[in-house]
């Protein structure tokens, strides 16, 4: 870009040809560079004139860099004029060498590009494969080791996380995010079938029954069907039954027991046998659940006390220490007391004393409805309205869970050889495998 003074009336004004550089003594001094104009200010103004347009571009004590175009006219203090003209001189080679270096940043952008990309697909196939193997894992081990099973479900659902930035497998990572979580939902079974039918009560009843109460007793069911009163005891291996009828003056039944064969029902009150005669008086308190254990009645209060009746009279058994701190559901005797409360917690008596019992896992979510085991049995079962739990008694560890989601249950207890049975909500009768 070259220039030429159209008017000068200041006396500081200096110019030097040879570097392209004028001013007004030190307080204003301008360099031109082809067409970039440097101005340094100290006292005195420089204004510029574009297209009929007046602007400053000086700021005392600072060097402002400017674009110079044609025609552009530069003030000095409004003392001197200076006017711009010509395009400026293209340097070749200086484009060329730009050109150059735009190419190779390019090939390196691309080179590092094309590497990152094949480290993202390498992370992602490594990532996807450990994933997938704790799935499979975990689905093989869900119906014998449920608590090593949800542990693996866990761990996938951690590493999916490492992947969340990837946007090449977005939809493949939601696909599997989604049955991570769908199978953790469930428990990490929600296809386990772990059962088997022993017997269709509608196959016998001339009537639809709707049985509500279900015991075990080695290898003999008993079902109720409390509204109708009417009583079924069926050996569970030979399936012969034996129908019976609960008196009518007994009004209400809130309990049904069994003890040496036979069979007693709780009213509220009193216990009943079948012969219609009252075995045992309990008084007004109304108990969740009743267990006969050598020739006594121990006694489950609502508020998870437990009491004994023996010699015609009710005492406390539990200390007061010694109590379920939440509502209780159901108890089960082995010569010990176990208890299980509504949100799954099993607590552990020994004469009448809580003992420590270490619990691997908690039935949060389901609605709980029993508990059983027996004193030959090293195992003890919690049953939900949808599964069955299998807690090892010495150690507390959730050793299986049998996933009944399908049928639903109503009630089950554990027989000979630790064989659970549950009463479905289809009114059959199964077994757990």
């Amino acid at each position: 870009m070259k220039y030429k003074i159209i008017n000068n009336s200041s006396d500081g004004f200096w110019e030097d040809g040879k570097n392209e550089s004028f001013g007004l003594g030190k307080d204003l001094i301008i360099k031109l560079f082809k067409n970039i104009i440097t101005i340094e200010s100290h006292k005195a103004e420089a204004f510029l004139l574009r297209d009929n347009k007046k602007t400053k571009v000086s700021i005392e004590g600072k060097i402002i860099r400017g674009i110079i175009k044609n025609k552009d006219k530069l003030y000095l203090n409004d003392e001197v004029m200076i006017e711009f003209f010509g395009p400026a001189k293209i340097n070749w080679n200086l484009w060329m060498g730009v050109f150059v270096l735009l190419m190779i940043m390019t090939v390196i952008f691309f080179g590092w590009k094309k590497r990152t990309t094949t480290n993202i697909e390498n992370i992602y196939v490594s990532v996807m494969a450990e994933i997938k193997g704790n799935i499979d894992k975990s689905e093989n081990i869900k119906s014998i080791d449920p608590e090593t099973s949800l542990k693996l479900l866990n761990e996938a659902k951690e590493k999916i996380q490492s992947l969340k930035d990837n946007k090449i497998h977005e939809n493949e990572i939601a696909e599997i995010k989604k049955i991570i979580n769908e199978k953790l939902a469930t428990g990490g079974s929600s296809d386990v079938v772990s059962y088997s039918e022993v017997y269709n009560t509608k196959i016998s009843d001339t009537v639809d029954q709707k049985y509500d109460k279900f015991l075990v007793s080695g290898e003999t069911g008993i079902l109720m069907d409390s509204t109708t009163r009417k009583v079924v005891e069926i050996n569970l291996n030979s399936l012969q039954l034996n129908k019976f009828d609960v008196s009518k003056e007994i009004l209400n039944i809130v309990g049904l027991m069994t003890v040496n064969k036979k069979i007693y029902v709780y009213d509220g009150q009193y216990i009943w046998d079948l012969n219609n005669n009252k075995t045992a008086d309990l008084g007004e308190e109304i108990f969740s659940k009743i267990y006969n254990w050598n020739n006594s009645w121990y006694l489950l209060g609502q508020d998870g006390k437990i009491k004994k009746y023996s010699n015609n009279k009710v005492d406390d058994w539990t200390k007061s220490e010694a109590t379920v701190n939440n509502l209780p559901v159901d108890m089960t005797i082995d010569g010990t007391i176990w208890v299980v409360s509504s949100e799954g917690k099993v607590w552990h008596y020994e004469g009448g004393k809580s003992v420590a019992w270490d619990q691997s896992a908690r039935i949060w979510s389901e609605k709980i409805i029993g508990i059983s085991t027996t004193a030959n049995s090293d195992v003890i079962a919690v049953l939900s309205d949808k599964k069955v739990y299998v807690f090892e008694k010495s150690s507390g560890k959730l050793v299986a869970s049998h996933n009944f989601e399908k049928v639903g249950i109503v009630a089950g207890q554990m027989g000979n050889n630790n064989q659970i049975y549950v009463l479905g909500q289809d009114q059959k009768i199964y077994k757990v495998k």
